[in-house]
């Protein structure tokens, strides 16, 4: 369970359920206001919580950095995704817990007061699906913290050159003319056809 693989797996489809939720109606309620007339508001999740978009965004590339980097970035990585997790969640419960308000705040805004208007409101289908992402990437980040010892970075493979091994190879044509040498001199290259 605490595998590189599926620490990353994880949180990179919670990342993909959290950004397809959030342009979906997530609210949907009437409004009570002698301006907007008992009107039917709609509220999307980029409108109701739109930290949640930014939080799916930061969980996927801490994740990222997690799998790929150093000892120093795997530990800042995993307690990223960990932390972007629970701002998710936190976001999305809160728009649970108060759909009224969501929508009577989405009302004001639209016509440009302040505060909000006596509204109702009910939540869809996608503020659930939103937080079982949300409690994915807070998951995801808890494994990887539970796991995180047996992580390794990338190979050496994917490191740069040092001095002694670049020295140890030998340059190429455009290097020694990098090096204002004459590659074609020393005959070591194909003359042009």
């Amino acid at each position: 369970m605490t595998s590189k693989r599926t620490v990353l797996l994880g949180s990179l489809v919670a990342a993909v359920v959290l950004l397809a939720c959030g342009g979906r109606t997530w609210v949907e309620g009437a409004v009570h206001d002698a301006v907007l007339r008992n009107s039917t508001v709609s509220v999307s999740g980029n409108d109701a919580a739109g930290g949640v978009v930014a939080a799916a965004l930061v969980g996927a590339a801490a994740t990222v950095a997690t799998a790929t980097g150093g000892r120093v970035v795997r530990w800042v990585g995993a307690v990223a995704t960990l932390l972007a997790g629970v701002l998710a969640v936190v976001l999305t419960v809160g728009v649970l817990v108060d759909p009224a308000g969501v929508v009577g705040e989405h009302a004001a805004e639209t016509t440009g007061r302040t505060g909000s208007v006596d509204a109702d409101g009910s939540v869809t289908v996608w503020v659930w699906l939103s937080l079982l992402g949300a409690v994915l990437l807070t998951a995801a980040g808890g494994l990887a913290l539970a796991g995180i010892r047996r992580w390794v970075g990338l190979s050496s493979r994917y490191d740069a050159p040092t001095g002694e091994a670049r020295s140890a190879r030998e340059a190429s044509d455009w290097d020694r003319l990098s090096q204002g040498q004459d590659p074609t001199v020393d005959g070591t290259t194909d003359p042009p056809r």
